[in-house]
C-alpha cells in the first residue's frame, strides 16, 4: 500500500527523532541555505516587490471573499470549454469521483504530476486498493515512491536525501516500477536525471490517463494554470486522452491578468527563478490538442470550515511557494517528516490544524507549537499571511478545546482549579480567608506547597497573604458591599462547537454526518458553506496594480536583455535578420547534430529551405511516435518576455500543437524583434486566454537533486532561440 501520514506522532516526538538524525540535518541546512540565496538573489532584482507581495495579498482576498460567485463562474466556463466539474465535499468523496473517473476509461495506471492536494486526501492508496498504479513523474516524488518514503517539502519533496541515497533507490526499486536503472549508475545528478528519463519515457507514451493538481483556477475564463520545471508536468498535461484535475476550492482567482502577480512572485519565492521552465494554461478541451476527456474536481475537505474563521482563514491565501519552510529555524533542524502532515513547515503549521480540525487530532494540536514565532515567514511570504498571528490564534483554539475535557497534565489542573476559583467572588471571598489562616504555617517567612507543587516553592519564596482580604478591609473601611453579585458569563463557543451551532455549515461534512449526497447535492453543499463561511467576511478590497509602474517596463534595449536572459538558462541565442534566417535555422539544427525535424502546419516553408535532414509536416493528425522519433522541432511563438527570458507558446498556426514542443529533444524558437515584451504584464495583455498556452524558460531542468540544477529531463534538453532583427 502507498504510504500515507496516518498514525504520524506529534510534532515533539517526530521533531526528536529527526533531531537525532545528523545525515537530515547536513541534507536540510544546506538545501534551505541554497534555496534562500537564490530566491534573495532574484528578489533584489525587482524594484516592486512590495507592490507585487501587496496585490497577491489583495488578489487572494478577493477571491476568497467572492468564493462563492468565482467557484461557479468557472464551473460555468470550464463546462462551456467542454470540460467537467465535480465537487467533493472530503477526502474520501474525492477518491471515490477520482477512482470512478478512471474506472471509466478502462485503464489500469494513471500518471501524476506532483500535486499535494491528491497526497492530502490520499488518492494513491484509493488507487491503489481498487487496482489502479498511480505512477509519480516528478523527479522528486519518483525518488519518495520508489524509496517506498514520504515527501518532506512543498517543492522539493526529496530535498531529505543526498545523491548517494538517490543512487542506491534507483538501483534498488526501479526495476519493480518499469524500466531498471542501469547497475553502473553512478551518483552524478546528470546521470541520475537520465536514468529518470529513460525510466518514465515508456510510461508517457503509453498511459491514457493523467492527474495533475492547479496551481491556480481562473474564474474568468475557466482556465487552470500549472507551474513546473521538468517537463513531465507538460507530459501529463498533454499526452493522455483524460486529464483529471484536483484541485482545493481555494486555488480559484478572479481574472486571467491575475496571473500577471503570481507569475512574477511564485517562481522567484519557490525556486529563486526568474521564471519556471513551464507554465502551461489551457482552458477546456481543445480539439486535436491535448486530453479529449478534461475534469477537475473541486474539494472542500476543511476548507469552507478555516474560510469561516476570520482569522484562520488567511492560511488558504497560499500559493504553496514553501518560501516559508526555507527561511524556517525550525523546518531547518527537524525537517517536514517531523510534522507529521502533508504540509510541512509553518503553512503546515496553521493549515494542517485547520483542515484536520485542531480539536480532535492530536498531530494537528501540536503544529501551532512548532514555531519559535521569530516572523521570518511573513516576511518571506509573496502573499504576506501573517503566520505567527494565525500560530497564537490556534494556540488559543487548542487550549479552548481542552476546556471541554478533563484536564491530562499537571499545568491543565492547575489552570482548571484556577478558572474554577474565580468564576464567582464566594469562591475567591474563602480563598483569601483561607490564604489569611495560612499564614500561620510559615516556615522562615516561607509557605510550603504541598505535593508535586513543592519543587516550586523548595527554592521560591511564596510572599504571605494578607490578614485581610482587599475586600474585607474596603467594607471594613469605607462600608461597601463587601462585592457585588455579577451575572455569569457564558463561555465563548470553541470552533467545533460554533460549526456545529451553524446549520448551513453541516454540509462541509455530509459524508461523516450522515447525509447523503442524493439528499443535498454536492456543489450546493459546498456552495452554500462557503457562502455561510462568508457571511461576516470584511469588504473585498481593490486590488492596486502599482505594480506595473516598474521601471523594468522601459528597458532601452529589449532585444540585448531579453537575449541575455535566455542565455542565462544555458540556451543558446542567436541575433539574424529575415534573409538569413534560413541559414541561422540550418546553423541550429546541424550544431545540435539534428537529422530530423517537425514543423507545425503554419511555420514558413522558407526556415527548413535550407536543411538538408528528414521534414516533418504536422497538419494536426501527426502519430505521437512519429513525433517522439524526430530530433527537433522549429516554431514561431507569440511573445517574448524581455525580464525572465520567456518565449511564450499561444497555439498559434506557426506554432502548431503542444505535443510537438514537447517530445522531441530539441526545440529551435524563431522570434521577431517586435515580438518582445518588457515583462510579465505586458505579455499577458497579449495572449488569447482561450487558447493552449506554454510559457518556456530554458530547456527542461530539475533541481531536485542536493539542488544541482540540471538541464533536460523529460522535455526538450537543448533550446535554441533565434532573433529575427527588424
Amino acid at each position: 500500500m502507498a504510504r500515507t501520514f496516518a498514525g504520524s506522532p506529534d510534532f515533539p516526538e517526530g521533531a526528536t527523532i529527526s533531531l537525532a538524525n545528523p545525515q537530515l540535518r547536513k541534507n536540510l541546512s544546506r538545501a534551505t541555505r541554497t534555496i534562500r540565496d537564490k530566491r534573495n538573489l532574484r528578489v533584489s532584482e525587482l524594484d516592486n516587490w512590495e507592490e507585487l507581495r501587496l496585490a497577491g495579498e489583495a488578489v487572494k482576498r478577493e477571491a476568497l471573499g467572492d468564493l462563492h460567485e468565482l467557484l461557479a463562474m468557472f464551473e460555468e466556463n470550464v463546462t462551456k470549454a467542454g470540460g467537467h466539474v465535480h465537487w467533493a465535499l472530503d477526502a474520501e468523496h474525492a477518491q471515490r469521483i477520482v477512482v470512478d473517473l478512471v474506472q471509466a476509461t478502462g485503464a489500469k495506471d494513471v500518471v501524476k504530476i506532483k500535486t499535494m492536494t491528491s497526497a492530502e486526501v490520499e488518492l494513491n492508496d484509493a488507487l491503489e486498493k481498487e487496482g489502479i498504479t498511480a505512477y509519480e513523474t516528478d523527479l522528486a516524488e519518483l525518488i519518495v515512491q520508489l524509496g517506498d518514503d514520504l515527501p518532506s517539502h512543498i517543492v522539493v519533496p526529496a530535498i531529505h536525501r543526498n545523491r548517494d541515497e538517490i543512487r542506491d533507490i534507483f538501483r534498488a526499486h526501479m526495476g519493480e516500477w518499469g524500466l531498471k536503472a542501469p547497475d553502473d549508475l553512478s551518483n552524478v545528478p546528470e546521470d541520475l536525471a537520465r536514468a529518470a528519463r529513460l525510466h518514465l519515457r515508456e510510461r508517457f507514451l503509453s498511459s491514457s490517463v493523467g492527474i495533475c493538481g492547479a496551481n491556480f483556477l481562473i474564474a474568468e475564463t475557466g482556465s487552470v494554470a500549472i507551474v513546473e520545471s521538468e517537463g513531465n508536468g507538460r507530459m501529463c498535461l498533454t499526452l493522455p486522452n483524460t486529464l483529471i484535475s484536483l484541485a482545493g476550492i481555494d486555488k480559484v482567482i478572479p481574472r486571467f491578468e491575475d496571473l500577471d502577480v503570481f507569475f512574477q512572485v511564485l517562481p522567484r519565492s519557490a525556486t529563486g527563478e526568474r521564471m519556471n521552465p513551464y507554465n502551461s494554461i489551457w482552458t477546456g478541451v481543445t480539439p486535436n490538442d491535448g486530453p479529449q476527456n478534461f475534469h477537475v474536481v473541486l474539494i472542500d475537505n476543511g476548507r469552507s470550515n478555516a474560510l469561516g474563521d476570520r482569522v484562520g482563514r488567511e492560511a488558504l491565501r497560499c500559493i504553496r511557494c514553501a518560501a516559508c519552510l526555507n527561511v524556517c529555524p525550525v523546518y531547518e533542524q527537524v525537517g517536514g517528516h517531523a510534522y507529521g502532515s502533508v504540509y510541512p513547515g509553518p503553512i503546515g503549521a496553521i493549515l494542517t490544524p485547520q483542515l484536520n480540525h485542531v480539536t480532535s487530532d492530536h498531530v494537528a494540536k501540536s503544529l501551532p507549537y512548532a514555531s519559535t514565532l521569530c516572523g521570518a515567514c511573513f516576511d518571506a511570504c509573496p502573499v504576506r499571511i501573517d503566520i505567527p498571528k494565525l500560530l497564537v490564534h490556534l494556540r488559543g483554539e487548542v487550549v479552548n478545546s481542552d476546556r471541554s475535557t478533563l484536564p491530562k497534565t499537571q499545568e491543565q489542573m492547575g489552570m482548571r482549579a484556577a478558572a474554577w476559583m474565580f468564576a464567582r467572588p464566594s469562591r475567591l471571598r474563602a480563598l483569601a480567608d483561607l490564604g489569611a489562616k495560612s499564614k500561620k504555617l510559615a516556615k522562615n517567612g516561607n509557605i510550603p506547597l504541598p505535593g508535586w507543587l513543592s519543587g516550586w516553592s523548595r527554592f521560591r519564596s511564596v510572599p504571605l497573604p494578607q490578614t485581610d482580604s482587599f475586600a474585607t478591609w474596603w467594607k471594613r473601611e469605607r462600608g461597601g458591599p463587601a462585592a457585588q453579585k455579577l451575572p455569569r458569563r457564558s463561555r465563548s463557543l470553541t470552533r467545533a462547537e460554533h460549526t456545529r451551532s451553524e446549520p448551513h455549515a453541516v454540509g462541509m461534512r455530509t459524508q461523516s454526518n450522515g447525509v447523503s449526497a442524493s439528499q443535498t447535492s454536492a456543489r450546493e453543499s459546498v456552495l452554500s458553506s462557503v457562502k455561510f463561511a462568508n457571511r461576516s467576511a470584511s469588504a473585498v478590497p481593490e486590488v492596486s496594480r502599482a505594480y506595473r509602474n516598474s521601471a523594468r517596463r522601459s528597458l532601452p534595449d529589449l532585444l540585448t536583455h531579453f537575449a541575455e536572459r535566455v542565455g542565462d538558462y544555458q540556451a543558446v541565442v542567436s541575433v539574424t535578420t529575415l534573409t538569413d534566417l534560413p541559414a541561422a535555422v540550418n546553423a541550429a539544427l546541424v550544431a545540435r547534430g539534428s537529422t530530423s525535424v517537425v514543423t507545425a502546419n503554419g511555420a514558413p516553408k522558407e526556415w527548413l529551405s535550407l536543411f538538408g535532414g528528414h521534414t516533418v509536416v504536422d497538419e494536426g493528425t501527426l502519430e505521437m511516435t512519429k513525433i517522439n522519433a524526430t530530433d527537433a522541432v522549429v516554431t514561431g511563438c507569440t511573445a517574448g518576455i524581455a525580464e525572465t527570458g520567456t518565449v511564450v507558446l499561444n497555439s498559434k498556426s506557426d506554432e502548431g500543437r503542444r505535443i510537438i514542443t514537447l517530445l522531441p529533444d530539441h526545440h529551435v524558437v524563431v522570434i521577431r524583434e517586435d515580438q518582445i515584451v518588457p515583462d510579465v504584464p505586458d505579455v499577458i495583455a497579449l495572449l488569447d486566454p482561450l487558447r493552449p498556452q506554454t510559457w518556456i524558460s530554458g530547456p527542461s531542468a530539475t533541481s531536485d537533486i542536493e539542488l544541482s540544477r540540471v538541464e533536460g529531463v523529460h522535455g526538450p534538453r537543448k533550446l535554441d532561440v533565434i532573433i529575427v532583427r527588424a
